[in-house]
């Protein structure tokens, strides 16, 4: 299979047969056409002949998100891992089966909270890998921003020498700049510098995390739940996501 629009339906087809809501695809030539990280972060400083970048996106749910720091919103950021891990390993699968060369970075790439004190950064980020393909735009709080979801989304990186049509990146952005992730995160991370995206403490926010899980229910969250972007929040509109009472009683238990 050699054509562009092709391979992409191919690629649609078969990540949506496995759960993805979002797929966007980009040349990894982006990541030095518009440098953010260092080289070393690039996907062909460590593979070559990685041509594309897939990027499989699924949501968090808003009314769990809500509840966070709980054993609630714990549970379904692992499940959300799991299954993005398990989409990434089979679309890699399927693109093998078609003769092309995949494989997929797994969602999270750092062994621990602990290990980001150290050097705090993981070894793939899928926020910039989203971005490169259209699927959102960088907000305030260094979160991906979807008009789909709004930061509530979690996504995996599949990385192949396929060259399927590609998505550009998006002019318009998401983020509405509200600052209510600045004034509500916990650890106070972000500093607003005046000129877009907020600085941020990454210490700060990972010494917060480790709190947490001395506490059984992590990670934070909050950025993302009081966000107020996303088209997922329009089901909820003129009602309580969640009641004071829930988000305490899902904090109390199982913690």
């Amino acid at each position: 299979m050699t054509d562009p629009a092709a391979i992409r339906e191919d690629i649609v087809v078969c990540a949506r047969g496995l759960g993805a809501t979002l797929v966007r695809m980009c040349p990894t030539d982006r990541w030095s056409e518009h440098p953010i990280q260092d080289e070393g972060f690039r996907p062909r400083s460590i593979w070559p002949w990685a041509e594309t970048a897939i990027v499989l996106g699924i949501p968090l749910f808003a009314p769990m998100v809500a509840t966070t720091p709980s054993m609630v919103y714990q549970e379904l950021y692992h499940t959300s891992n799991r299954v993005l891990d398990d989409m990434g390993y089979r679309l890699s699968s399927h693109l093998m089966s078609e003769g092309y060369r995949a494989i997929y970075f797994p969602r999270d790439c750092y062994f621990s909270v602990e290990a980001l004190l150290d050097r705090p950064a993981a070894a793939f980020s899928h926020v910039l890998s989203a971005y490169y393909a259209g699927m959102g735009t960088i907000g305030d709080s260094h979160n991906l921003i979807t008009r789909e979801y709004g930061p509530r989304v979690r996504m995996v990186t599949v990385l192949t020498d396929a060259v399927p049509k590609y998505d550009d990146i998006l002019d318009e952005d998401l983020c509405i700049h509200c600052g209510k992730c600045l004034r509500e995160c916990p650890s106070k991370a972000f500093t607003d510098n005046g000129e877009g995206i907020y600085d941020m403490d990454a210490r700060a926010c990972t010494e917060y995390h480790l709190e947490l899980k001395r506490q059984r229910h992590w990670p934070c969250g909050r950025c993302i739940a009081v966000c107020p972007v996303g088209e997922d929040l329009k089901a909820y509109r003129g009602t309580k996501i969640v009641t004071d009472q829930g988000i305490e009683h899902c904090r109390r238990y199982g913690s």
